[in-house]
């Protein structure tokens, strides 16, 4: 009879054996406990920065409704003034791009 021949069968048998006597691990436990406090602290977080970036948005509603009308108001003006000005004011624009453009490299 070879030495491998049941092997599967005592393996098991033997771990059967081994894990009863296996008492609960405390540090499991401990670190099972700070994993969750961590997730429910990283969940707090990630909900109350929500709700501060929303305040913050309902506060400063008045001012930003203020600038996006001066904005239309200049755009407005912009566009009253005529083709040849705003040909004028986009190949400026271009060229300001095309110059930072080529400064970046």
């Amino acid at each position: 009879m070879s030495h491998q021949d049941g092997f599967d069968t005592r393996l098991a048998a033997h771990f059967e054996r081994e894990h009863r006597h296996v008492p609960a691990d405390v540090f499991v436990a401990i670190t099972m406990r700070k994993v969750r406090a961590g997730r429910r602290r990283r969940e707090v977080m990630r909900v109350g920065w929500f709700a501060a970036v929303l305040v913050l948005a309902v506060i400063a509603s008045p001012w930003l409704i203020a600038g996006v009308a001066s904005l239309n108001d200049a755009l407005e003006s912009v566009l009253t003034w005529g083709q040849p000005v705003l040909w004028v004011l986009g190949t400026v624009a271009g060229l300001a791009v095309l110059v930072t453009r080529v400064r970046s490299r």
